[in-house]
């Protein structure tokens, strides 16, 4: 009757006497004249009998109960090997998987990177997800990177960076794209053909959620959909192809196995461009200079300004006839150009004179107008997250959430003016919770060495309890352009044709073939 509920307290008995059990001595507790009976219940229990607990009698038969718990325990031990093997074996840890080390080691990615040679990639300089880049003759700016896990507050590092010194190199102003060739049709060519040095850079940093899948995803690929894009459409503005790389990541990480993982996004492209002006180059945008108008402009309202070059919007529609009818006494000026793109709360602030200018949104459920958005898709805001679960309201990946959380970016443009635009910062959030936009501009402003300004950022965050990863980079500008990048006429331009039968490859291109 009671024989299901006594087998733990049966061994726990029997565990005790064998471990206190002594020889009996006149001065025991046992009491000599105790009855005969009870002495060889004493013993049997010590020899170990199962038990019936609570003061219940022995069992009648102990060997036999013995043998029985013995038989019941293999059969138990055999089910759970068996269970722990098949659990192995659904998680790839059997034997076999065991005996090599890549297959323990390996993580989603690296999986992937099978198929798709750019996840192999491996780790560049300041862990640069890109891979390695280096800056060249032609570079006008340096990188520098810093992060910290924050072991105090955080068990994993979830965010992810990645830079590239010679982006894709800018069509001539012809709109002849100088790297016709693809890593498809490179490969048969070899890498001995060159690579196309730019000076435009590409910089991203990536905070992720739910794991870091989709941000290591992010650094490995991004920057890949986004050159393959302005390859393919080179008179599309760049805030557009922006938006459709942006996109096309979140159609891609839909598809992969981790679909609950997501990051956060900020994106800076440095590009030289040649535009078009009328007796004197036109050095700024006047709406780019003020920082108010640029925060209070909506992700919509930022689409619809993005049609046009900005040159073209300070000119009246007259100035514009008489440039189509005047072509001869147009001149391109060589312009850079900066242009940002992010999703959630990862933030890029470009230092001009001095000031803080802020060049991306922050999408979080506090906001009130994303919280409209997401109210009007047919979700809701609890405790600033969304349906209650993400603190973003954009953001690439979260397929479970995807309907309300948005991959579309928020996208500026602005002309940089050599002669007061000094640096740009690109941070997650864990830098912005605890530190504003002027602090850290002021931090900084005076260490020219970008690594040693990244860090001291970093610092600043874990003096002030950040309680987040944390990941700063920074890009330090040369306050004068070359003078071979300087203003040049478009029957100059016209009078340089890109040689013949030239493959020419870009910098991510390259990394990618020698990885292979």
């Amino acid at each position: 009757m009671f024989g299901g509920s006594s087998n733990s307290s049966g061994s726990k008995t029997q565990s005790n006497i064998k471990t206190d059990e002594k020889p009996p001595s006149p001065g025991s507790t046992l009491n000599a004249s105790a009855p005969t009976p009870i002495r060889s219940a004493a013993i049997r229990s010590a020899s170990g009998e199962k038990r019936s607990g609570n003061g219940s009698p022995p069992c009648r038969d102990y060997n036999g109960g013995l043998i029985d718990k013995k038989r019941r325990s293999s059969g138990v031990s055999s089910r759970a090997s068996s269970f722990l093997a098949s659990a192995k074996n659904t998680l790839g840890l059997s034997p076999s998987s065991r005996s090599s080390p890549d297959m323990i080691t390996q993580s989603p990615l690296q999986k992937l990177g099978k198929q798709d040679p750019a996840l192999a990639v491996p780790q560049g300089q300041h862990n640069n997800s890109a891979g390695e880049s280096v800056p060249g003759p032609k570079s006008t700016f340096r990188v520098g990177v810093w992060e910290d896990r924050n072991k105090n507050c955080r068990r994993t590092m979830e965010d992810t960076h990645a830079f590239l010194y010679n982006f894709l190199a800018t069509p001539s102003s012809n709109g002849e794209v100088l790297t016709k060739s693809k890593p498809e049709h490179i490969a048969a060519e070899g890498i001995g053909k060159g690579m196309v040095e730019s000076d435009n850079g590409y910089f991203a940093i990536f905070d992720g959620h739910a794991g870091s899948f989709a941000a290591d995803w992010c650094g490995k690929k991004l920057h890949l959909i986004l050159e393959e894009a302005i390859r393919k459409n080179p008179t599309v503005a760049i805030p557009e192809l922006l938006d459709q790389s942006f996109c096309s990541v979140d159609a891609q990480l839909d598809k992969l196995p981790l679909r609950n993982s997501g990051c956060t996004a900020a994106v800076a492209l440095l590009r030289w461009e040649d535009r078009i002006t009328i007796d004197k180059p036109a050095p700024a945008i006047p709406s780019r200079s003020l920082p108010a108008k640029l925060h209070e402009v909506s992700s919509m309202e930022k689409d619809k300004m993005m049609t046009g070059s900005p040159p073209m919007r300070t000119v009246s529609s007259s100035s514009l006839d008489a440039v189509s009818h005047t072509k001869r006494k147009a001149a391109t000026v060589r312009q850079r150009i900066l242009y940002t793109a992010n999703v959630g709360d990862a933030r890029i602030i470009l230092c001009r004179g001095g000031k803080a200018l802020r060049l991306s949104y922050d999408h979080k459920g506090s906001d009130e107008i994303e919280g409209r958005r997401i109210a009007n898709a047919g979700g809701l805001i609890l405790n600033n997250r969304v349906n209650g679960v993400l603190a973003v309201t954009r953001a690439l990946g979260d397929a479970y959430l995807k309907d309300l959380v948005t991959g579309h970016p928020y996208t500026t443009e602005t002309v940089i003016q050599h002669d007061l635009d000094e640096f740009i910062i690109i941070a997650c959030d864990g830098i912005w919770d605890v530190c504003n936009d002027q602090d850290a501009v002021d931090l900084v402003r005076e260490v020219h060495d970008p690594i040693l300004a990244s860090k001291q950022l970093v610092d600043l965050a874990l003096r002030r309890f950040s309680t987040d990863n944390l990941s700063c980079m920074i890009i330090r500008l040369e306050s004068e352009p070359p003078a071979t990048l300087q203003t040049t006429t478009t029957s100059e331009k016209e009078t340089e044709p890109e040689p013949e039968g030239s493959v020419k490859i870009s910098e991510a291109e390259k990394i990618i073939l020698e990885t292979k």
